[in-house]
């Protein structure tokens, strides 16, 4: 061969080893100085050093000094959700990782995220603490727990495999979620937020739990199950489910994934994130549209339901229902995240539109006849824009947080009435028209709608200082907070159509049954966490809120909390504690004079007094967690729709009592490659006034609920994995609340025995190929053996309404 061939083989296959160890030996250089700095106090420095050149630490061991130097640094600095953050990465890149010359602080937390029980948590307190400190009991769900359900879960649907209590329960708007039998018209009693920023609309208090929700840019969930008005205030009545969203380190990256499936579904994700010049950055993006299962209901099917026809009875039954109808408008989530030192700016917007499957007399309807609506087809649209601003600081023993936000809501209401019904007659001020004997005016009104048309803005601002104190042996820390909001309902108007087309009446913001106002509130918190031994905790704090409403009237609340937390070991905690809540009346209920939503405009707030006893704790050599919580809960002032009345009569009014009780148990199984989940909860009416209820049964709400999940990685391979999964829910039977059927002359006749629905259970299979660190495929098929099932709710008028059949979705993902 000829020599200078040789000569240039060898030095093609020298070179790159050359480079490989001339990069290897730069990465060592650099992390020698950026350890330098951390040795002599310098940790930003050391940060800044790390961040700028990450891309170079190529190999796993110069990877795992690198998060641990960075975790090490964070822990200095005191910022608790970081220094998790990257002893994770850490644990994640050696599972086997034994942390021998670190501080004691970091021992800790690396042994208490190996056992998995233990995760730093900032909802419950405002501030960040171990899991089990935490003063109510808490549910965690994570991104991976979130990826073992299947890539076509809605946060609805995520909650309600994961947070034993909750059930969904229909709406006539938008997906809703009960907790311990308690559920309103939307969703309306859980406090929905992103990074600790509210999503609820304050008009309506609906807070979405649909797809418009990009779930992938999802780090955990953290669910405060029960009362969180002391710290929250509003709308926190049974419960606060607080998004937290990943970083742009833990993406250092980008990330793209689209899913098709059945029912021409369409999903699409889009995350990217990175760390530069000491500026974190997240941007995302999501999009979903389907056309729904079509699913037809037969004439005899439709009469058999037996329900009473508010408006008349249908001169056509039977015909096509749409499930999980997303179309049209699709469902989106975008926002930018960034985070410069000790400032985080975080701006998004949200948009979703979901078809009914009944109109809003329970009648079904023709989808497809009725006109488009500025840019609409029948059902609940809502976009919203949310900004959010805030400094976090902290000075030895104090920190300072101040916030300033703003959010601004988009409503469109596009409800069907029938396509073919007896409806009365309104006067020019939207009132019920009378004849000289005093009836009500009817007419035959065919291919009838309406559309409800509103904005709201809310401006608002935070101030939040806690201190930690030595007194004696014992020490604690104090926490106090002001909040102040504005809120605004402008810009409406209504329209009444019918034959599908044709307008018939308008009203606008003179003359519309939703008045125009605005409406301001203060707040003032207080929270002492005390360690009265380094085992037991106690955990006090009030809320005090007042709200001067647009009719002028000034409402206030107190919301108390009590909790004495007992944490013997890190295998084993208890906690018992007491909470109040409340939520206002919603705006859109207070100054609405349509009829069938019509309230008094001195409806008062709903309260909920809870006592929880929750036991928690890890079996280590068998890979557990557990979590058992016994509840009692006494709610007061409900705001009761009466199912039937007057035109002119308020349907909705402050009457509604319930007392429950109930246990809750949660299970965890957690290894390298397999992982499982078991919830299961129990609920049991012990009395109630003008609420929906059978005996000791809560309508549309099983007593039993159970879910379970399994995850196995069938190669067990670092660079291939391949993990099967399983998702089974069993639910009790249920009943439904069935109001009066019409006799001859629109007379109502006797009520029916309330319909019960049979227990049933739906098995859900996926399958996940991850090849290396770049690309993923997965196929999850829902309602495996296609059984149907359904669920009620409080809508105008109770119908079992379906859930989707069998549905299959395959996706790819694809990382840089």
């Amino acid at each position: 061969m000829n020599p200078r061939r040789i000569i240039i083989f060898l030095f093609a296959v020298a070179l790159p080893l050359l480079l490989t160890a001339q990069e290897q030996a730069d990465s060592r250089d650099k992390f020698v100085r950026a350890e330098r700095n951390y040795q002599t106090g310098l940790f930003q420095e050391t940060l800044d050093i790390l961040y700028e050149n990450s891309r170079t630490f190529k190999q796993s061991k110069d990877r795992q000094n690198m998060y641990r130097l960075m975790a090490l640094c964070y822990l200095a600095l005191d910022s608790a959700r970081q220094t998790e953050q990257f002893a994770s990465l850490l644990l994640k890149e050696n599972p086997n990782y034994t942390s021998m010359q670190d501080p004691i602080r970091f021992e800790e937390l690396i042994e208490h995220l190996r056992s998995g029980r233990t995760m730093t948590i900032t909802t419950a307190s405002s501030q960040s603490e171990s899991l089990a400190e935490a003063p109510v009991p808490v549910t965690i769900i994570t991104a991976e727990m979130i990826e073992m359900l299947g890539y076509n879960k809605n946060l609805n649907q995520i909650l309600a495999a994961y947070v034993p209590g909750v059930s969904e329960v229909t709406s006539t708007t938008l997906d809703n979620i009960a907790i311990h039998g308690a559920y309103s018209a939307n969703q309306e009693n859980i406090l929905i937020m992103e990074n600790g920023h509210r999503l609820n609309a304050r008009s309506t208090n609906l807070g979405r739990t649909d797809y418009a929700i990009n779930t992938q840019k999802i780090d955990h969930i953290e669910v405060l199950r029960g009362p969180a008005s002391s710290l929250y205030g509003n709308v926190a009545l049974t419960a606060v489910v607080n998004i937290i969203t990943k970083d742009g380190t833990s993406v250092d990256g980008l990330s793209a994934q689209y899913g098709y499936g059945s029912f021409n579904t369409h999903k699409a994700d889009f995350l990217a994130g990175g760390h530069f010049m000491n500026t974190d950055v997240l941007v995302w993006a999501s999009v979903y549209s389907s056309v729904g299962d079509k699913h037809f209901i037969s004439s005899e099917e439709d009469q058999a339901l037996n329900i009473y026809r508010v408006a008349g009875t249908p001169e056509i039954y039977g015909g096509n229902v749409y499930l999980n109808k997303y179309t049209e408008k699709p469902s989106y989530d975008v926002g930018v995240q960034i985070r410069l030192d000790d400032f985080k700016l975080m701006l998004s917007r949200k948009s979703g539109k979901k078809t009914s499957q009944y109109s809003m007399m329970g009648h079904i309807y023709d989808y497809d006849l009725y006109r488009w609506f500025d840019g609409n087809k029948p059902g609940y649209s809502v976009e919203e824009n949310h900004i959010d601003l805030s400094y976090d600081k902290r000075w030895g023993d104090f920190s300072l947080n101040a916030a300033a936000y703003g959010d601004w809501y988009s409503f469109n209401d596009y409800s069907v009435a029938s396509d073919s019904m007896t409806y009365a007659v309104f006067n020019e001020d939207g009132s019920p028209a009378f004849d000289e004997q005093g009836q009500p005016i009817t007419t035959i009104w065919r291919g009838a709608y309406q559309v409800y048309d509103w904005k709201e803005m809310t401006i608002g601002a935070t101030l939040r200082g806690d201190y930690n104190y030595t007194l004696g042996n014992m020490r604690g820390n104090i926490l106090a907070g002001v909040q102040f909001e504005f809120f605004s309902l402008y810009d409406t108007y209504s329209v009444l159509g019918s034959d599908y087309d044709a307008v018939q009446m308008t009203a606008s913001e003179s003359n519309n049954t939703i008045k125009t106002g605005h409406e301001n509130s203060i707040s003032f918190y207080v929270q002492d966490k005390h360690y009265l031994t380094p085992k037991l905790i106690l955990n006090v704090g009030g809320r005090f809120d007042s709200k001067y409403r647009a009719d002028g009237v000034r409402i206030n609340a107190l919301s108390p909390r009590l909790a004495f937390i007992y944490t013997p070991s890190s295998e084993f905690g208890m906690k018992l504690s007491y909470s109040r809540s409340f939520v206002d009346a919603p705006y859109f209920y207070r100054l609405n004079t349509d009829n069938s939503y019509r309230g008094a405009d001195n409806l008062k707030s709903e309260y909920l007094t809870a006592v929880q006893w929750n036991v928690m704790g890890a079996v280590r050599p068998l890979n557990l967690k557990y979590d058992v919580n016994l509840f009692y809960n006494r709610f007061s002032d409900i705001m009761y729709n009466k199912p039937s009345g007057e035109l002119t009569e308020e349907r909705y009014r402050n009457s509604g009592r319930m007392e429950t009780v109930g246990a809750e148990f949660a299970l965890q199984y957690d290894t390298k490659r397999l992982k499982g989940n078991m919830t299961a909860s129990y609920t049991r009416l012990l009395y109630a006034k003008d609420y929906h209820y059978k005996g000791h049964h809560v309508y549309s709400v099983p007593d039993f609920i159970s879910n379970a999940q399994l995850m196995y990685d069938v190669l067990g391979k670092s660079n291939h994995q391949l993990w099967l999964s399983a998702n089974v829910k069993f639910t009790s039977k249920f009943y439904m609340r069935t109001p009066e059927t019409q006799g001859e002359g629109g007379a109502p006749s006797v009520t029916p025995d309330d319909k019960e629905f049979a227990a049933n259970a739906i098995l859900d299979l996926g399958a996940h190929y991850k090849m290396g660190k770049h690309l993923s495929v997965r196929l999850d098929c829902e309602n495996v053996f296609n059984k149907t099932s359904y669920i009620s709710g409080a809508t105008l008028i109770p119908l079992p309404w379906y859930k989707p059949g069998r549905t299959i979705m395959a996706s790819v993902k694809y990382k840089l």
